[in-house]
Order: structure tokens, then C-alpha cells, then sequence
């Protein structure tokens, strides 16, 4: 099987000077690239790392993490991408749950962590250090390593949404089944400009920015953090063909004043996902740029990537085609839906989504407990609620954890927020489960209103009134600023819980 870093390689002898990277007015060829990640694998196997090392990357999205994460590759490591945002009880953390040896980082990410990271069995690497930059110009291995299908090649944390990160075990055979796939699902080329605001250290930003620019040879063009108006101004300057983004991002790149005026008018695709897409937000993006083809889709870590896809369009009545879908499985993948006895539910019927194929982990490391409760049966139980309809289409409907039980009532919080979302002004919504001694639960909301918005409380409880059930309607709405997200743009609603709580 080809080590990982044979895409880049490869592009570097078919198109040597064609730009890989844009990155803050640097730009790097293919060539370039591949004689940066050489020299960066020399250093690296002189420091002891090498074939199955589990090293983590802690750096920001720049061409360094890159570079590193492709000499990485190139010495058959096994890499961990680590949160950028995270402070050093949870680096100590992350580096426990998956047994790190190595940690890559940089004078400023770790200058800080260093104290906790030197009491641990594990060696911390600063790309600045006159050490690593003197070893980059000795020779590295000729060939990049040889690896199997079943040799490990990533450990990436779970997101932790829900609770503490684990690392998830993916092999390269994960990897190839999903990775290699996703620019030919995606329609992508060599022909493409990527633009990339999404963090490298998650698989949204390294599938669909970095695994998309070397699996085609498309150029990127990479910020090093998302901000709307840098996001407009790149589009506009590199006529960027493809923007993959979480909802947050669009909501706000098409809220912007700037978007008008054709400043996106070279878009031909955006791939959006990594939370629930609140439908009236598809609409207006199609409304605004009806020539982009709008794909949403469903994947989470455990399974490499990507899971269903589906092109997002309009019907004739104005409404979105197949409403809220999140697509069709994938070629190669099977996707069911099961109740609580293991049994298929049929068409419409909401359960748990379980998945199938040759891109499921192969476990969380070191937690054979959580290991045996995802993986049951040959089927990775995802712990979310969806339903398949006639056509074979899947719909999520919450994570199962998330359901509201008010009096023996299953309330699926993705219900109410979609009502809130169609309310004027409200640009971000979510509801939880609050305690309550008579019902057991009730569903309380949170809402944002959009930029220069106002949002009336009272409007919102006489809609819910129109529109839902006695029993699903929120308890209490509390409007905020903006709602608390992680890093990948979920909505953290354990942060809504404990705000609950403190009031």
C-alpha cells in the first residue's frame, strides 16, 4: 500500500511548480513542498522518530503543519493532530489517552506547555530549535517507509463535545478507503482553488483541505484562522473555486455585507457538515449564489470522514428538495438504522445510526470498555438519532444522549430549533434538557440573533406555540450573544448545561 506522503511526491514530479499552498502572501509550490517535508523527515528520524512513533503535531494551521504532518507520514509515524486550543491539563491529557512518545510543536505553543510535557514519557520537539533546524539539511531515508493496510497512521482525538477525548485508531486501509475517495465524491481537480479557514488538527480540515490538495493537485489557499472578512477578501483575490465550512462559517460569510457584489462569484462548490444545517441557511445560500453547488453531508471521526453525502437543491415550491437530508451512504460504506434490540427500523422510523466499511476505526485506543460499546456486531454504533426514508436517504435527527424525555415524551431538540430558526432575526439556536420535579425534563432554548438583529422572546413563544406540540414547546428562552461552540463550530451544548446550572 503508498505511504501517505506518496500523493505529495507524486505531485511533486508531475507539476513541480505549480502552487500547493498559499499562506499569508508565501507561496509554495509542489516542489517546494515536497523538499521542505525531505529535509523535515531527515531531521525528525535523526531525533529517534520513526516507523509506528506516535508523535503529536501541536501547531498552528500554517505550511508547518503541513510539512510535518507529511514527514511524518513519509517515516510511517503515527500522527496525532492535537486542538490548538487547548491548555496544558489537556495536552497532558492527550498525550495519556494515546500513549504519545513525541510531541512537534513551536516556540509559542510550546514554551508554555513544556514544564507538564518534561514530567511525562514523552519528548518535545520545537521546529524552531537550532537543533531541528540544523538536522533538516542532513540526507532523510531515500524511500518513504513501507507500510500495510493494517499498519496505524493517525490517532485522532474525538472532538470532545461529549465529554474527554479519546484517540481513535485509524490504519492506512482507513485511511485509502475514505481520504482517497472524498475528492472524487467532492468533483474535484487539479484545476480547483481550495480555500481553507477550517483547523488543520480536525478531520474536516484535513480531509477536504490538505487530503484534497494533494489527492488532486488543486491549490490551496489556507488562513490560519477563520475570519469572515479574510474569508471574503481570499475568494475574491484567488477566485477560490471550493470552500469547505462548517454552518457557523456560512451563516456568516453570507450575514457579511461584503459577500454582495460578486466577491463570491467564482465559487462552484461548498462542503458543509460537522453540525446539523439548519435548512432556512441552505436556502438563502442558494438564494444568493445559485450557481454554487451546496453538498452536505455526515461522517464523524470514528469512521475517517465521511459517511453520506447529498447535493442540496431547491424544488420548484421554493423549498429545499429532500429537505434536511444528510445524503445517500457512500460507495463502499453501509449505513442502517437500529432500535435499542438491535433490530432495522423501517422507513421514517427514527433509532441509531450504525455504519459499516472499510473505513471504520479499528477502536479507541486503550479503552476497550468504549471500544466494545461503539463497535458491536461488525457495525460502529455512532450514538446518533436519525431515520432513512423510502429513497434510501438519511435524516439525523439528535444524538441520542441529547434527547429530552418530559413525561414518558421523546423531544428531539432538532425539532425546536428548527422552528426557532425560521423565527426573523434568530441566526443561531439550540436547545437542552433543564431538570424539572414534575416532568422529569423539559426542553429550555437558546437562541442569538443574527448581526444588528433583534429577536423578542415573547415573538419566539408565540411561534413555538403555532408551530409544535404542547409538550416540545421550550420551558424558558434565553437569548445570548452567540452560542458557545468548539473549535470545529458544534454548538457546545454541555456549556449551555452548565450555564443552566449556574443560573
Amino acid at each position: 500500500m503508498p505511504n501517505r506522503a506518496a500523493h505529495l511526491f507524486r505531485r511533486a514530479e508531475e507539476m513541480p511548480d505549480k502552487t500547493a499552498i498559499v499562506f499569508e502572501g508565501e507561496s509554495l509550490t509542489f516542489g517546494d513542498l515536497a523538499a521542505r517535508v525531505t529535509s523535515m523527515a531527515a531531521a525528525l528520524a535523526n531525533l529517534g522518530i520513526g516507523k509506528r512513533s506516535r508523535v503529536g503535531v501541536y501547531l498552528d494551521s500554517s505550511p508547518d503543519f503541513v510539512v510535518v504532518q507529511q514527514a511524518l507520514f513519509a517515516l510511517g509515524a503515527v500522527v496525532t493532530p492535537l486542538n490548538v486550543m487547548y491548555r496544558t491539563g489537556e495536552i497532558v491529557h492527550a498525550i495519556g489517552c494515546c500513549d504519545l512518545q513525541f510531541l512537534v510543536t513551536d516556540d509559542v505553543l510550546g514554551t508554555p506547555i513544556a514544564p507538564a510535557v518534561d514530567q511525562l514519557d514523552c519528548r518535545l520537539f520545537s521546529i524552531d530549535d537550532e537543533v531541528i533546524q540544523a538536522l533538516t539539511k542532513l540526507h532523510a531515508p531515500a524511500q518513504p517507509a513501507e507500510v500495510l493496510p493494517s499498519d496505524p497512521a493517525m490517532l485522532l482525538l474525538t472532538s470532545a463535545t461529549t465529554g474527554k477525548a479519546k484517540g481513535v485508531m485509524l490504519t492506512a486501509a482507513n485511511l485509502a478507503a475514505n481520504y482517497d475517495a472524498t475528492p472524487g465524491w467532492l468533483g474535484l481537480t487539479r484545476e480547483d482553488t481550495i480555500l481553507c479557514a477550517l483547523p488543520l488538527y480536525n478531520t474536516f480540515g484535513l480531509n477536504q483541505g490538505i487530503n484534497a490538495m494533494l489527492a488532486t493537485g488543486a491549490t490551496m489557499i489556507l488562513l490560519p484562522r477563520f475570519k469572515v472578512e479574510q474569508v471574503i477578501a481570499a475568494i475574491a483575490r484567488h477566485s477560490c473555486t471550493f470552500v469547505p465550512a462548517v454552518p457557523t462559517m456560512l451563516q456568516r460569510i453570507f450575514d457579511h455585507p461584503d459577500a454582495a457584489g460578486g466577491a463570491l462569484r467564482s465559487l462552484r462548490r461548498i462542503m458543509t457538515g460537522g453540525a446539523p444545517v439548519p435548512g432556512p441557511l441552505l436556502a438563502r445560500i442558494l438564494d444568493k449564489a445559485p450557481n454554487v453547488e451546496v453538498l452536505t453531508g455526515y461522517g464523524l471521526t470514528e469512521a475517517t470522514a465521511l459517511v453520506t453525502l447529498t447535493r442540496v437543491e431547491l424544488g420548484p415550491d421554493g423549498n429545499l428538495r429532500h429537505g434536511r437530508t444528510i445524503g445517500r451512504v457512500l460507495d463502499g460504506m453501509d449505513l442502517a438504522i437500529r432500535d435499542d434490540h438491535g433490530q432495522d427500523c423501517p422507513a421514517g422510523v427514527a433509532g441509531e445510526i450504525v455504519v459499516r466499511g472499510p473505513n471504520v476505526m479499528q477502536g479507541y485506543h486503550d479503552a476497550p470498555d468504549d471500544t466494545a460499546t461503539a463497535l458491536r456486531d461488525g457495525w460502529l454504533h455512532t450514538g446518533d438519532i436519525g431515520y432513512l426514508d423510502a429513497d434510501g436517504f438519511a435524516f439525523i435527527v439528535d444524538r441520542k444522549k441529547d434527547v429530552i424525555i418530559r413525561g414518558g415524551q421523546n423531544i428531539y431538540p432538532v425539532e425546536i430549533e428548527e422552528v426557532l430558526y425560521r423565527c426573523r432575526n434568530v441566526a443561531e439556536a439550540a436547545v437542552i434538557a433543564a431538570e424539572d420535579e414534575d416532568l422529569g425534563e423539559v426542553p429550555v432554548a437558546f437562541v442569538a440573533a443574527t448581526t444588528g438583529g433583534h429577536v423578542d422572546t415573547g415573538e419566539l413563544t408565540q411561534f413555538c406555540k403555532a408551530e409544535l406540540a404542547h409538550y416540545k414547546q421550550p420551558a424558558a428562552i434565553h437569548l445570548l450573544d452567540e452560542l458557545p461552540k468548539g473549535p470545529t463550530g458544534k454548538i457546545l451544548r454541555r456549556a449551555l448545561r452548565d450555564r443552566l446550572v449556574l443560573q
